[in-house]
This record gives C-alpha cells, structure tokens and sequence, in this order.
C-alpha cells in the first residue's frame, strides 16, 4: 500500500528537519494514537547528517482475527532513520523485532518551504507499506496507514513547541 501524507507546520523545514535527527525529539513522549516510544536505540553523525534509530510498540486493540496469526504484546518495531541535512529530507525503513517476514515498509519525508514562508515547512511522507497476513493484510494495512496519519499529525504539530524548548 502506497503511503503518501502531507502536514504543514509552522517552522523553518531546518528546524523540523534536525528534530527528527534529535533523540530528545523522541525521549519522554506521551503515547499517541496507541503508538509509544520505547527508546532511542541509537543515534549517530554521519557524512550526510544522522542516522537514528527508535524503538516503538503498539499498545491498541486488534480483531481476534489478527490476535490469531500476531501476538498483540509483539507488536513493537524500530524505526531506522537517515536523516539528510543538505537535502533536506530522510529515509526511513520499520524493522520488525517480531515477524519480520509479515510486515515491510520504507519510505522518506522531504521538508520544503511552505506557503507562509521562511518559517513554515510542508513535511511530505511517503512510503510503501507490505502486510502479508492471509485475508486480514489489506485491512491490517488500511488501519496502519489510518492510525500513522493520526499519529504524524500529532507528532508535526508538536514541533513547534519542541523547537521552542530546544
């Protein structure tokens, strides 16, 4: 399933950019949309900016006909991030810790200039999104591509006052 979200913000696509690369960006966030962040794996500099590295869980409910072929408590993952300063964008790729042969997905934001100007940023992800669970992948997929709209709205919009504190 293609993936393709669009969110403005009000700051600099700088400033956006480097909080995705910050591993305080990511520490001591609530819960959202039954997505909660674990822990900062990792977090590295490199020759083209940061490479990043999250470990997130699901925490929601989920049909008895997914309870039967996933393990609800095993829904957790990392997200590995290569964020790319100069051109002003990230790759990012989900790695399973449980079921790595049923779930794939990879993708990338860009930050551009919004329409307010030099202080506004339109974050544009988009990505591919496999779920190969016999019957239930397609449905699993539409609720994941659902919950990471809600869940990224959320996280944009907490970008400001993460800059502000910064």
């Amino acid at each position: 399933m293609k993936i393709s979200i669009d969110q403005n913000v009000a700051v600099s696509p700088e400033v956006a950019l480097a909080a995705y690369g910050n591993p305080a960006f990511y520490e001591g966030r609530e819960p959202r949309d039954n997505i909660s962040v674990i822990e900062v794996v990792s977090h590295e500099k490199t020759a083209s900016g940061v490479l990043i590295q999250v470990r997130f869980n699901f925490s929601g409910n989920v049909s008895s006909a997914v309870r039967a072929v996933i393990d609800p408590k095993k829904m957790s993952w990392v997200t590995r991030t290569a964020v790319l300063t100069n051109e002003r964008r990230t790759k990012f790729e989900v790695l399973p810790d449980h079921y790595p042969d049923r779930l794939t997905c990879s993708g990338g934001f860009r930050f551009a200039e919004g329409a307010g100007g030099p202080d506004t940023t339109v974050i544009k992800v988009e990505g591919d999104l496999k779920v190969r669970v016999l019957l239930v992948g397609g449905t699993v997929e539409r609720v994941i591509v659902s919950g990471l709209r809600s869940y990224l709205g959320a996280e944009v919009a907490g970008l400001p006052e993460f800059a502000a504190r910064s």
